[in-house]
């Protein structure tokens, strides 16, 4: 039953706000498709757990990792009881209440085998990838020649192709198959379509994590061979890619030119990073110990969020709610040590928490992070072991040790004799 409820999580994690009115049907009274989707999570998750406790399967205890996140969304909750006029109290703490649920459930789902957790989740991740990629080719280039797909903007669709290739890497060097390699030229080209510069950063992070955290397990030959052939399979599909959107749109294709060179970013002004940073900052310094209040970035700026997640934590819940933030980083990485005990596919998840990470030092809001505590608590589960109660007899349980070989039997007996 882990499986499918697995599927709805990542199913409702991956669509974000997403309502039936963005591809033109009526919402029929649900104007948030996550309310259906956490309603059916939560009752088959209960449902799930109550079949392994009349099993009676071991209970498992949330790591330090969850708790510490737990008690993070709890402030930026209660930050809210202090929040300035114009807040928008009822999104803002509705997308916290559903980045618990989904986290929670997670935990839950993964407990038992976090390792096959682990490749569904990653798994789920690049055949969505290759879904935003077709999708994103099939509805051509948008605003200033950027990319996306199912009316998401670039930032978020340069999050899901990027997560998708480091999927697909994961599984390969996993299950030791190069045919799930195949995609990632495919899905490079588009995320280097997409425009987003923080995006393509954040990939670059994840890639020295993944060499960190990969290298006593790989080869250095398979490294070699997966970047030469991702370097020129990426660029093939990248010239491949220009050249049909330049030939059949009206849309002029010179957005490696603004985007990605030194030029573009100046007359950019890095997309008025710099000026929300120092308005969140100056927020900060004005309620350094709580905070100006939940979603109180808005109510002062006018602005929906800073898009650095730490920056936003630390003007709208102050140092407190910082503090809890890199606690939970912190006791994720103690909690997934020894990383060598751990599978393949979960340091893939660690990989794949290491880029939301990064990327939401650049673009995003507290929803936004979503699948970096997905990632991170499956990555830092171990199995939770035998059941706390057997049904059957310690014989039957462990034929190994209590069941002697019929050689042995006889050998012991002609010593006794």
């Amino acid at each position: 039953m882990s499986v499918p409820l697995l599927t709805v999580l990542f199913v409702v994690a991956l669509g974000g706000r997403f309502s039936l009115d963005r591809v033109g049907l009526p919402t029929y009274g649900v104007p948030d498709l996550r309310v259906p989707g956490c309603i059916l999570l939560v009752l088959g998750t209960l449902a799930w757990y109550a079949r392994r406790w009349t099993r009676g399967l071991r209970r498992s205890w949330p790591p330090p990792m969850v708790l510490l996140f737990t008690a993070l969304i709890g402030v930026q909750l209660v930050s809210a009881l202090w929040a300035p006029p114009g807040a928008r109290l009822g999104k803002a703490g509705w997308d916290l209440a559903v980045l618990l649920v989904l986290v929670l459930a997670a935990m839950a789902l993964s407990a038992d085998d976090p390792a096959r957790a682990a490749r569904v989740l990653l798994a789920l991740m690049l055949a969505a990838a290759l879904v935003y990629t077709l999708g994103a080719i099939l509805t051509g280039p948008q605003a200033q020649g950027r990319y996306s797909a199912f009316g998401g903007g670039p930032n978020v669709f340069v999050r899901v192709v990027c997560l998708g290739i480091i999927a697909a890497v994961t599984l390969g060097a996993a299950r030791r198959g190069w045919l799930l390699l195949m995609p990632v030229p495919l899905l490079a080209a588009a995320a280097l379509l997409s425009g987003s510069r923080g995006g393509l950063v954040a990939l670059v992070g994840a890639a020295v994590a993944f060499l960190v955290l990969f290298a006593p397990r790989i080869r250095l030959g398979y490294l070699i061979a997966v970047g030469a052939v991702g370097t020129l399979g990426t660029w093939a599909v990248w010239t491949l890619l220009t050249r049909v959107a330049a030939a059949t749109t009206a849309v002029a294709t010179t957005m490696a030119g603004n985007r990605y060179s030194i030029s573009g970013v100046q007359q950019g002004g890095f997309s008025d990073r710099r000026m929300l940073f120092s308005w969140a900052g100056r927020l900060f310094l004005d309620h350094p110990l709580s905070g100006a209040g939940l979603d109180g970035f808005y109510a002062t700026f006018d602005v929906s969020y800073p898009h650095n997640y730490l920056l936003a934590l630390a003007a709208e819940s102050g140092i407190v709610a910082v503090g809890l933030a890199l606690a939970a980083a912190l006791a994720c990485w103690r909690g997934g040590r020894p990383w060598a005990a751990a599978s393949r596919e979960q340091i893939g998840c660690a990989v794949a928490a290491v880029y939301v990470a990064i990327a939401s030092s650049f673009s995003g809001d507290y929803y936004d992070t979503r699948f970096l505590w997905i990632f991170a608590v499956v990555a830092v589960l171990r199995p939770t072991g035998a059941p706390s109660r057997p049904h059957r007899s310690a014989v039957d349980l462990h034929p190994a040790v209590d069941r002697p070989a019929r050689g042995q039997l006889r050998s012991d007996r002609a010593e006794m004799s």
